[in-house]
């Protein structure tokens, strides 16, 4: 796979933005089918759909590629949730949420909101609801952060970001001790997180 493909791009007078926030409102609501927003999300995932219906996954982010060399059910299109039939799509919807980075975390509140969509209530959540959902926020950070740019950019901005940064030793599972017998300072292990799991 070539390092610098670009990928996607969007020219709003050239056409309809299918990640606009209205657009992204109608999977939140059900408004599509659930493989509508499998196909959207794996578009932008870089699988590419050939005529007879089977896809080549040559421009997929490389490190989701490793896991799913060919594009995984994110929704549960069959709404059958016994533990055998569902777990490989909840896991492969877990994988997509772990990709978003902390600071996008909140895009479905960020985004939406203005036009009206206040949330589900807890007694009206279904696996269906949570996952176009998570879909949604997952679309909205490669909308926002992703989008028209190369592998090599995306990974340059991640290490800019990142730096060399490490997990901190720690003492123990539990620890709070905030330096080691040597007096060298260490973080806190409760105030401090794993990065996301990047898709690059």
């Amino acid at each position: 796979m070539a390092a610098d493909f670009v990928l996607d791009t969007f020219d709003p007078e050239e056409e309809e933005d299918e990640l606009s926030n209205e657009r992204l409102l109608t999977i939140i609501r059900s408004e599509t089918t659930d493989q509508f927003v499998n196909e959207l999300v794996w578009k932008c995932l870089g699988y590419e759909r050939k005529e007879d219906g089977s896809y080549i996954n040559d421009n997929v982010f490389p490190k989701w590629r490793e896991k799913y060399p060919s594009p995984p059910d994110l929704i549960g299109v069959t709404r059958n949730y016994t533990y055998e039939i569902d777990r490989p799509c909840q896991k492969a919807n877990q994988q997509l949420v772990a990709s978003i980075p902390m600071k996008y975390k909140q895009g479905v509140k960020e985004h939406l909101r203005p036009l009206g969509f206040t949330g589900f209530k807890l007694e009206e959540l279904t696996p269906n609801k949570t996952r176009r959902a998570q879909c949604v926020n997952w679309l909205l950070f490669y909308r926002e952060a992703l989008r028209g740019k190369t592998v090599d950019q995306l990974r340059a901005e991640r290490a800019a970001e990142t730096g060399n940064d490490v997990a901190p030793k720690v003492v123990g599972p539990q620890s709070r001790q905030t330096r080691n017998d040597d007096g060298v300072s260490m973080i806190e292990q409760k105030d401090w997180k794993y990065p996301s799991k990047p898709v690059l």
